[in-house]
């Protein structure tokens, strides 16, 4: 009789560490991702017959190894997010920044001007059931940029930037409005790369470019 009772309860435990064990597989998984949108302030190269090679400052930088992300990027309650913004999108303080040491070496160099730099976690859908983030969502003014950025996965992680420049913050309206009658296009980046984690991935245009990280994160969501 206790034979059988205790085989009721071991029965009763491994049923239990199953179910917990399932569960923490079906719990997605999250990712931060960061990215700088930056203009090339020198703009003597912008033409389509010569592609543009990137600059020493930018290939030593592709180059480096960046420090691995250490522990979890959830901030401290309270301290770290902006969000929930949206299903499953939660923006990351400017302190939990990844990039930070990467952007200030872009601003040293004297190369770029800094439009855009944000971070935030998410996890990264089959390519079916992948939306497109507006940069809108990043809050992203859409006279500094417009369009939107994809994190899905295939077999692999891949990143999809589909950007266009806008005129900027302190762009002339008289200038502006030259160009639309003119029927100039904005400078454009519509690119699909697959993604290493923690390595920093380059979508390059004449006039602007978009640096890309992610980096695996043990964030989860409050209940």
């Amino acid at each position: 009789m206790k034979l059988r009772i205790l085989w009721t309860i071991l029965a009763g435990l491994l049923i239990t560490g199953t179910s917990t064990h399932l569960a923490a597989q079906d719990a997605p998984a999250y990712y931060q991702v960061e990215i700088i949108v930056l203009k090339h302030l020198d703009q003597s190269r912008t033409t389509r017959e010569i592609p543009r090679v990137a600059e020493q400052e930018m290939a030593d930088i592709l180059d480096q190894d960046l420090a691995r992300l250490e522990g979890s990027t959830q901030p401290p309650a309270g301290d770290g997010m902006d969000g929930p913004n949206r299903a499953e999108l939660y923006l990351v303080n400017e302190t939990e920044y990844l990039l930070k040491d990467v952007e200030a070496r872009l601003r040293k160099s004297g190369a770029y001007e800094i439009l855009a730099h944000r971070s935030w976690l998410q996890t990264a859908p089959e390519a079916a059931e992948a939306s497109e983030l507006n940069l809108a969502d990043l809050e992203i003014n859409p006279a500094v940029a417009a369009g939107g950025v994809t994190l899905y996965q295939r077999r692999y992680l891949h990143f999809a930037v589909d950007m266009s420049l806008g005129g900027g913050m302190n762009a002339n309206p008289i200038d502006s409005a030259l160009q639309t009658m003119r029927g100039a296009a904005a400078p454009s980046i519509a690119d699909s790369r697959r993604i290493r984690l923690e390595k920093l991935v380059y979508y390059d245009q004449p006039q602007f470019g978009v640096l890309a990280y992610v980096a695996r994160s043990d964030f989860k969501p409050a209940d």
